[in-house]
């Protein structure tokens, strides 16, 4: 119930052999061991699958390849084509050398070290009791590890980026990720693409988008893009979301936007804003500012308004204009007053009314045929008298002010 001797030996062996060391009543159930030394016994069973069991060549026939047989390694310092690569592993089973086989266990222990130096390529293959495969690759300096732990691909190829470089390309599919650091990490990327991706637009039950959660606690956070020596050409951000909530509490917050451009585009249905302060201090400085609000403007200030504008200020109506003063209304202008009504006029006052005037008076009217530069030079002069009676005019004032107090 052993080996059978074949034929077509191409030179010389040596062979150890445990036939049947189980004393199996058929050759189904029949255990051997053997070790043979030198050339191979029988090139024709070397790794075959429909080789008898005892020869152990149906299990030598599941690995007949490496991974460096077709590697990607064009440029890379000592390159071997590809033709000598798979040259030398199409003898991997009929060169000879070391061959053993057992249908039982083998157990090897070693008390002090132990040392192995292979020159050639290293494979290992575990079934793991079944047909589940796992093991890795040596070959052509590089490691390669394969397991049904997370279903995926692993190569490993030569680019002649950066003046040469291996590269390495992963995909893990079905498999969960637990990882913990205790220590520093220093995590440096240079090269000429990186790019991640979460999820599709078209999830699917095998494939389905997660569930992001991401917190920090820090001492500190510190985070630059580019810099003042080399910015960054182009940035983009794009967020697409149904209901987005975002809250910062701090102690203190300091913003500062430098651009040579700034377009800020907001559309909504409805937009809400409050701001609760003890101070709000707003400085905006350039050279004009155009506003343009399509819509009812409903405003409201509780508290005193000031407002001062140092130019020259226009304000035009297209349309109905009602103006409501629910208290005093005092307006003092230091200067000339050009009122003109293109339209009828109607004045009422309802209460007790004091006007006065410092200097001349002069009313127009369409019957008069005065020129607009007249007006003109009569509103200079009135600016002229005014100056001069400024003094007076508020002497007058404070006046009129204390009646209506004590009235």
């Amino acid at each position: 119930m052993g080996q059978r001797e074949g034929e077509g030996v191409g030179g010389k062996y040596i062979l150890i052999e445990a036939p049947n060391f189980n004393n199996a009543s058929s050759e189904a159930e029949a255990m051997s061991s053997y070790l043979r030394l030198g050339a191979v016994k029988d090139p024709a069973l070397a790794a075959s699958a429909g080789a008898p069991k005892a020869t152990g060549e149906d299990l030598a026939a599941l690995v007949t390849t490496f991974v460096d047989d077709n590697r990607v390694r064009e440029g890379c310092p000592d390159y071997l084509p590809p033709g000598v690569r798979q040259a030398e592993t199409a003898l991997l089973h009929s060169k000879g050398g070391w061959r053993d086989h057992s249908d039982g266990n083998r157990i090897t222990t070693t008390r002090g070290d132990k040392v192995e130096v292979i020159k050639g390529n290293y494979r290992m293959l575990i079934l793991g009791r079944q047909n589940d495969e796992a093991g890795w690759d040596i070959s052509g300096g590089h490691v390669n590890q394969g397991s049904i732990t997370c279903a995926g691909s692993s190569s490993i190829e030569w680019t002649q980026n950066y003046d040469g470089s291996w590269k390495v390309t992963e995909e893990t599919l079905k498999g969960d990720v637990f990882t913990t650091y205790m220590g520093d990490v220093h995590d440096v990327f240079q090269g000429n693409i990186r790019s991640s991706v979460t999820g599709s637009e078209a999830p699917s039950k095998e494939k389905p988008n997660p569930a992001i959660t991401d917190r920090t606690w820090a001492l500190s956070i510190a985070s630059y893009t580019g810099s003042a020596a080399l910015p960054i050409p182009t940035m983009s951000d794009e967020t697409w979301v149904g209901e987005m909530t975002s809250t910062t509490t701090a102690t203190s917050i300091t913003s500062k936007t430098e651009a040579i451009s700034i377009t800020d585009t907001t559309g909504a249905s409805t937009i809400s804003s409050t701001t609760t302060a003890d101070t709000i201090t707003d400085v905006t400085t350039c050279a004009v500012i155009a506003s343009t609000t399509i819509g009812n403007i409903f405003d409201t200030t509780i508290g005193t308004t000031t407002s001062v504008i140092v130019g020259t200020e226009a304000e035009i109506v297209v349309g109905n204009m009602s103006e409501i003063t629910l208290g005093l209304e005092e307006s003092i202008t230091v200067g000339g007053v050009l009122d003109v009504s293109v339209a009828g006029r109607i004045e009422v006052n309802v209460s007790t009314g004091l006007q006065l005037t410092v200097g001349g008076l002069s009313e127009l009217n369409p019957a008069h045929k005065d020129e607009l530069s007249t007006i003109k030079n009569q509103l200079s002069t009135m600016k002229n008298e005014l100056a001069l009676t400024k003094q007076a005019v508020g002497a007058v004032y404070e006046d009129f002010h204390g009646q209506i107090m004590l009235g």
